[in-house]
C-alpha cells in the first residue's frame, strides 16, 4: 500500500518552495495548533464552516491520530510549518464512500498543493476500496470548486441556497 505509514513525497510549490508531505502522526499535535494561526478567519470560515479560533484536546486527538483503514490525513510541511491537510474520513454506514476535506494556509494558496492533496487522496481512498469522495462547501468558496471540478472523475453537485454538497465517482472518468 503506498499510503502507510512510510508514505513521503515533496510538492514543489509554483514559488519553489518545498512541502514535504506524509500521512498523519500523533506527535502533530503542536503543528496543529500553529498552523491554524497561519490561516486567515476566510480560510478557516470555508475550511470548518464557522469559525475555529483554536482546537481543543479532543479536537487535536481526532485529527492526530487516525486509523488510516478508514481516517486518512495527508500533511504537508514547508520547513516545521503544517500549511496544508487533506483529510478522508470513510462513512460507518456507507463504507464505499469517504467524507473529505482540504486546507492550506494563505502563504501557500493558489500553489497546486489544494489539487494535489484531493489527487492523493483520491488514490489513497481507491487503495481502501473506497469509491466515492464526498462533501459539502459554501456556494461562494470559488477557490474549492475549480478545484473538485478539475478532479478527472465525474462529480455530482446538488446546490441548496448558500451550501453545496458533490459526490466524486472514483470509479467514474471524465471523458474527452
Amino acid at each position: 500500500m503506498k499510503y502507510s505509514s512510510e508514505y513521503q513525497e515533496e510538492y514543489i510549490l509554483t514559488s519553489g518552495e518545498i512541502i514535504e508531505l506524509r500521512l498523519v502522526r500523533p506527535e502533530d499535535k503542536p503543528a496543529f495548533v500553529s498552523g491554524l494561526e497561519l490561516c486567515s478567519p476566510l480560510t478557516i470560515y470555508n475550511r470548518f464552516m464557522g469559525a475555529k479560533p483554536r482546537f481543543s484536546e479532543s479536537d487535536l486527538k481526532y485529527l492526530t491520530e487516525a486509523d488510516p483503514a478508514d481516517h486518512v490525513a495527508i500533511v504537508g510541511f514547508r520547513e516545521s510549518d503544517l500549511v496544508a491537510v487533506g483529510r478522508a474520513i470513510r462513512y460507518a454506514r456507507r463504507p464505499d464512500a469517504a467524507d473529505f476535506g482540504l486546507i492550506v494556509a494563505d502563504c501557500c494558496q493558489r500553489q497546486g498543493i489544494g489539487a494535489f492533496l484531493l489527487k492523493r487522496l483520491a488514490e489513497a481512498l481507491t487503495e481502501r476500496d473506497i469509491r466515492y469522495m464526498c462533501g459539502e462547501m459554501f456556494s461562494t468558496n470559488s477557490a474549492m470548486f475549480r478545484v473538485v471540478d478539475d478532479m478527472p472523475y465525474i462529480t455530482d453537485w446538488v446546490l441548496d441556497g448558500s451550501v453545496a454538497s458533490f459526490e466524486i465517482d472514483l470509479s467514474s472518468p471524465k471523458l474527452g
